[in-house]
C-alpha cells in the first residue's frame, strides 16, 4: 500500500492530519449501544469475517442488530496471544450522560452470545444476564486490515497501557484513523485522538480521576457533532475538566449552523456552531473525501432568561470540526 506523505515527509492519513493540525473536537461517531466480543485474531476488516467467528453466527448476529444503533467491536488484551485456555469474555454497554452500564458475559464459542438480548444494549435499563461491570473500560484501536496508521500508533498505546490498573483492551475500528492513535472509554462514550505513550498514560490517569485533558478530546459518542464541538470550546473557556462536568440541555438545528445550550456550574450558556464541508483530505490512508466542519463561532452566558458576556469565540479556525 502506497501511503499519502506530508510535506514534511511523514507518512500516513494520520500524520497529514497532524502536519495540517486539523482540529479533533466534534469527530467522534454516535452511538449508544456497544457490543465488544473478545477475540485473539488475526483481525480482517470487515471485522467479523476475521477467521474464528462462524459465517452463521455472524450471519444471525448481524440479522438482530440490523438498523440497531449497536457498535460491534472485536477486543483482545494488549501484547502476546493469551497463553491459557478458558472462557472468553464479551461486554454488554450502555452509554449514556445519565444511566450508563456494562455488563460483562464469558462465552466458550461466540455463538452462546446469541442466548442474550443484543438489541439491550441501547436501552437505559440494564438487563438481568452477566455481571455488573462498575470500572471504566479502555478501548485502543489497532485495526490494521482497516487503516496502517491504527496499528503502528495504536499499538505503542496499547503496551504502554499495559499492566497498569485500568482495564485496557485493543480493538477493531472506533473511526477517525486520521486522528490515530484513537481511545474510547467505556461507558462514558469519550473518545481521544492522536495519542502517544505519554499522552495516553496521562488521559487515562485523569479519566481515572474523572477528569477529561482536553488535548486529545475528540468529544463523546453521545452527542451530535455540532454538541461535541460546542462542549469541547466551552470546556477550553472555562477550563472545565470533570467528566461531566458540563448538562446538553437543548439543541437547535437551523441547516447550516446549529445553537447548543450547554449547563455548567449553576450557570447557563449558548454556543453556536457553523456547519460547512471542507476541503478534499485524505481522511484514512486509502480514500480521500470532504469531511463535514464544525466551527464554533460564537459563545454566550445566559442570566435570568437574558444573554450576558456574547463574544466571538476567541479562535474560529482553531475551532473546526470534522465528522469521520
Amino acid at each position: 500500500m502506497r501511503l499519502p506523505t506530508a510535506p514534511d515527509g511523514s507518512r500516513g492519513c494520520a500524520a497529514l492530519a497532524r502536519y495540517a493540525d486539523e482540529p479533533m473536537s466534534g469527530t467522534a461517531g454516535q452511538s449508544r449501544g456497544w457490543l465488544l466480543i473478545e477475540h485473539e485474531g488475526p483481525w480482517r476488516y470487515p471485522a467479523l469475517t476475521s477467521p474464528g467467528l462462524a459465517p452463521e453466527t455472524v450471519s444471525l448476529l448481524s440479522e438482530r442488530l440490523a438498523g440497531r444503533a449497536v457498535k460491534t467491536q472485536l477486543i483482545k488484551r494488549p501484547g502476546r496471544r493469551r497463553s491459557a485456555r478458558g472462557p472468553l469474555r464479551a461486554y454488554f454497554a450502555h452509554v449514556s450522560r445519565t444511566s450508563p452500564w456494562v455488563r460483562a458475559v464469558e462465552f466458550e464459542d461466540p455463538a452462546q452470545l446469541l442466548e442474550h438480548d443484543l438489541t439491550a444494549v441501547e436501552r437505559p435499563e440494564p438487563p438481568t444476564f452477566g455481571t455488573r461491570v462498575d470500572h471504566t473500560l479502555y478501548l485502543v484501536c489497532t485495526h490494521a486490515k482497516r487503516d496502517p496508521c491504527c496499528a503502528m500508533l495504536g499499538r505503542p498505546v496499547a503496551d504502554a497501557l499495559r499492566g497498569g490498573a485500568a482495564e485496557v483492551w485493543e480493538t477493531t475500528h472506533v473511526g477517525g484513523d486520521r486522528f490515530a492513535a484513537n481511545l474510547v472509554a467505556l461507558p462514558h462514550g469519550a473518545y481521544f485522538g492522536r495519542l502517544d505513550p505519554d499522552s495516553a498514560v496521562r488521559t487515562v490517569a485523569a479519566l481515572e480521576r474523572g477528569e477529561v485533558l482536553p488535548d486529545h478530546f475528540r468529544g463523546r459518542c453521545t452527542d451530535s457533532p455540532a454538541g461535541q464541538a460546542a462542549e469541547a470550546a466551552l470546556r477550553s473557556r472555562l477550563g472545565a475538566v470533570a467528566v461531566d462536568a458540563l448538562t446538553h440541555l437543548d439543541e437547535q438545528d437551523g441547516g447550516e449552523s446549529v445553537r447548543v445550550t450547554l449547563g455548567h456550574g449553576g450557570g447557563l450558556y449558548t454556543v453556536s456552531v457553523a456547519r460547512t464541508e471542507g476541503p478534499e483530505c485524505a481522511t484514512t490512508c486509502t480514500n480521500v473525501s470532504r469531511p463535514v466542519h464544525h466551527r464554533v463561532t460564537e459563545i454566550s452566558e445566559v442570566r435570568g432568561g437574558a444573554a450576558r458576556g456574547p463574544g466571538r469565540w476567541a479562535d474560529p479556525a482553531r475551532q473546526s470540526r470534522s465528522r469521520t
